[in-house]
């Protein structure tokens, strides 16, 4: 063991060991607070800092965009007015045409509608003016063959052409004067005496409907049509006769007043 002395000089020394240490410790204590307050401080600044700069490019796009905003709403409104515009320059051009083609289809319906009620009038005038005649046409069949020389012979009558069986008819009032089969090409034949020298003459008939001394009147079926006879098929061979003298039966026709056609 070392003296009293010793042991005390020792016991000095760590004490101020002790008291260094301590001393150490609490400036290295405070100095690593210190520079933590310093690392916190440069931080927060930082983040102002950065605030900040956030701030105003939160501002400065909050300007930009609410001027291309405007901008665009103006553009959009403008093109929008000019397109109504233009719709309604195209609306009232297509109305102006719907109305225009209205009205020359009105036009046309109502020139239609004359045109068929002037048909009309003119058929019901010809109709009542054929009825007032004393003479029809023997048959609405086409003309074949026409009165006038023909192979060297004089064909005295006018042929209609006619399906087998079709209905012929009596051009004037008057009396069946002969029903037969007549030689000549006539075939089966009906002669009608009108009166005042008048005979009309029917041939070719698959079928004779009268009897002599028979009153017929204007437009009866005498006869149906056929090939009987000289014939190359089906028709009637009409012949009118003045004072027992063929004459052109379409003419004669003509001239009573008819349009054989």
């Amino acid at each position: 063991m070392g003296t009293p002395d010793e042991t005390t000089e020792s016991g000095a020394g760590a004490l101020a060991a002790r008291r260094i240490r301590a001393l150490i410790r609490r400036a290295g204590a405070l100095a690593a607070h210190r520079t933590r307050a310093l690392i916190r401080r440069a931080r927060m600044s930082r983040e102002r800092y950065s605030w900040r700069f956030v701030n105003i490019g939160l501002a400065t796009a909050i300007l930009v965009g609410s001027g291309l905003a405007a901008i665009s709403g103006q553009n959009a409104t403008a093109q929008a007015a000019e397109k109504q515009n233009d719709t309604v320059v195209q609306a009232d051009w297509r109305v102006d045409t719907v109305l225009a083609d209205m009205s020359a289809a009105a036009e046309k319906a109502a020139a239609d509608q004359a045109a068929a009620k002037a048909a009309a009038a003119a058929a019901a005038a010809e109709k009542a003016r054929l009825a007032a005649l004393p003479w029809t046409l023997p048959s609405d069949a086409r003309i074949t063959s026409y009165f006038g020389m023909r192979d060297g012979r004089l064909h005295g009558g006018t042929d209609f052409g006619e399906f087998e069986g079709e209905d012929i008819w009596a051009a004037g009032d008057g009396t069946v004067s002969y029903v037969g089969y007549e030689e000549g090409g006539y075939g089966n034949v009906v002669y009608i005496d009108h009166g005042d020298g008048i005979q009309t003459r029917y041939g070719h008939a698959s079928k004779i409907l009268v009897d002599e001394g028979d009153k017929v009147s204007k437009g009866d079926t005498i006869m149906l049509a056929g090939d009987t006879g000289r014939s190359n098929g089906p028709h009637l061979h009409f012949e009118v006769l003045i004072d027992g003298e063929k004459v052109d039966s379409l003419k004669w026709l003509e001239e009573q007043g008819l349009n054989p056609g």
